[in-house]
Formats: C-alpha cells, structure tokens, sequence
C-alpha cells in the first residue's frame, strides 16, 4: 500500500509541476501573444498613418504653395470690404445717385439704421491659419440704408443702375413705392456691407465744395412726369 502510495503521491506531484509549469509559463505566454497581436494591430494603424505622412512629406512643396495661395487669397477677401462706414458715406452715395438720375429723382430723406453683424471670423482662428496681419476678430457687418424718395420711371431705372456701379459694397434690399399719377413716391432699402476689424485704413468720400449756405445739397427741383407707357414706346 505505501508503494501504491509512493506512486500516486509521485504521480500527484508530477501533475501538480506540469500544472504550475503551465500557469508559469503558457499563461503568461499566452498575455504576451495577446499583447503582440494588439501591437501588430497598432503597427498597422500606424503603418497606415504612416504612409499618409510620408504622401504629405512627398507634397510639402506643393502644399506649402497653395497654403500661401489660399492665405493670400483669403487676406484678400478680408481687405477687399471697407473696414466701416460713416454718415458722410451714406449721405454723398445719396447725392451721387440724385445726380446719376438726372433730376429725374429728389431724395426727401434719409434713415440710418443699425449695423448687424452678419458672422464673426475669430482672431485666434486667424492667427492659427497664419494670418497674423489681423489682430482682432473680423466681424462682416451690414448696414441698412433708407432713401426716401420721389422719381418718375427714367430717374429710378438711372438710380438703380447708379448702385449697381458703385465702388461701395452695396446692394438693393427693397425697393417699395406707390405711384401717384406717374411719380413714385417711396423708398429704396440699402445694405452696406463692411468688414470691421480686418485693418484696412477708412477714407472719407470726396465732398465737392459747395456754396456756403445752402441747406440742400441736394438738387432739389421739380419731377417731370412719365406715363411708363410711353416710356416702353421710347425704349422701344
């Protein structure tokens, strides 16, 4: 019997060393065969990173390029707004249109409404793109303008054309009028655009002299009336 028990005592010990031998061995082999797979799946993300650096390093000439073309481009669209507008803008616009219509149309006023800021370019956003000739926030900001006014047919159809071929960033919003016996009587809505903050000088209009007294600078005068329908004759 104790032979029988030698044996199996000997055969216990014999499992219970290839067990540990399994736990101190295969076990952490099998961790490490875990984390080997989980670094090749790693290297292969980064492989693939990898490759897309080396296609930008390859680039970098031509990227490089037409970043400078893009800031150059961008800086332009910035400076090409006026950076504000004044009182004296709207009123000489005003006297540039009266005259552009030929006395065809008489201005009986003027409104000046609030500037809105239509959207806001971030001066850390800016200078993270690189372009560090602005230092504050770019706001693009519309005014708008009304120009309250009489005009026969020929004097709008002159007014309208006379805005369009301004050197201001302007443009017709609405146009409302109600015609009494072949003159309009109503206004013209204006929307000034500018972009403030993008560092560009502002320069006051050109202002004639004119005769030291007078209350309108205006043309002022008298309309002549225009039935429309004739007016279609003529152009035709």
């Amino acid at each position: 019997m104790k032979k029988a028990t030698d044996t199996q005592i000997f055969a216990l010990l014999f499992v219970l060393a290839v067990g540990l031998f399994f736990l101190i061995y295969f076990l952490p082999l099998k961790n490490v065969n875990e984390e080997i797979d989980s670094l090749e799946a790693q290297n292969s993300t980064l492989r693939s990173e990898v490759s897309e650096l080396q296609i930008y390093h390859d680039n970098r000439a031509q990227y490089e390029t037409d970043t400078e073309v893009l800031k150059k481009e961008i800086g332009s669209i910035l400076t090409s707004y006026p950076s504000e507008y004044k009182t004296e803008d709207y009123v000489m616009e005003a006297v540039a249109i009266e005259k552009a219509a030929d006395k065809k149309l008489l201005f009986k006023s003027i409104n000046i409404g609030d500037p809105t800021v239509l959207a806001t370019v971030a001066a850390t956003d800016l200078s993270a793109a690189g372009l560090e000739d602005f230092k504050t926030d770019v706001e693009f900001t519309c005014n708008e303008i009304d120009y309250n006014n009489r005009v026969n047919y020929p004097g709008l159809k002159l007014a309208l054309e006379r805005i369009f071929a301004s050197d201001y960033k302007m443009n017709v919003k609405q146009i409302t009028y109600q015609n009494e016996d072949g003159i309009l009587e109503g206004v013209i809505k204006v929307g000034y655009y500018y972009a403030k903050g993008n560092g560009r000088e502002y320069n006051f209009p050109e202002i004639p002299e004119y005769e030291a007294g007078t209350t309108n600078i205006f043309i002022g005068g008298n309309l002549m009336v225009v039935n429309p329908d004739e007016l279609a004759n003529e152009e035709q």
